[in-house]
């Protein structure tokens, strides 16, 4: 897939010096922010939205922000296969209560 050969390249970058890191994946549900510590880099690489109606989520961190704009006609579950990096605190807000799940990869730098 594409995506694994951005998020391969995007995590190299941020390796350049570093030798010891541990690499997760996670899944969250609706989340109003997902915590990203100093030593830390979070790369969003899907996101699965659940409508019933027209909406739009926009998530944001000190150094990305993304807007998805949805229009639906009936309900639908829509997946957005997106790679975003991310440094610091990742913060959600809706145009409504639909659910959502997030899906990334932490890389935390081991010194």
């Amino acid at each position: 897939m594409v995506e694994n050969n951005i998020l391969d390249v995007m995590i190299k970058n941020d390796l350049v010096n570093n030798r010891f890191f541990v690499v997760s994946h996670h899944q969250v549900k609706s989340p109003f922010r997902i915590d990203v510590k100093a030593d830390e880099v979070v790369y969003i690489t899907e996101i699965i939205l659940d409508l019933t109606v027209d909406s739009w989520l926009e998530f944001h961190s000190a150094t990305e922000s993304r807007l998805i704009d949805k229009i639906v006609s009936a309900q639908v579950k829509e997946l957005f296969n997106v790679v975003t990096r991310h440094k610091g605190n990742i913060y959600f807000s809706r145009s409504s209560n639909f659910n959502f799940d997030v899906n990334f990869v932490k890389l935390k730098i081991l010194r």
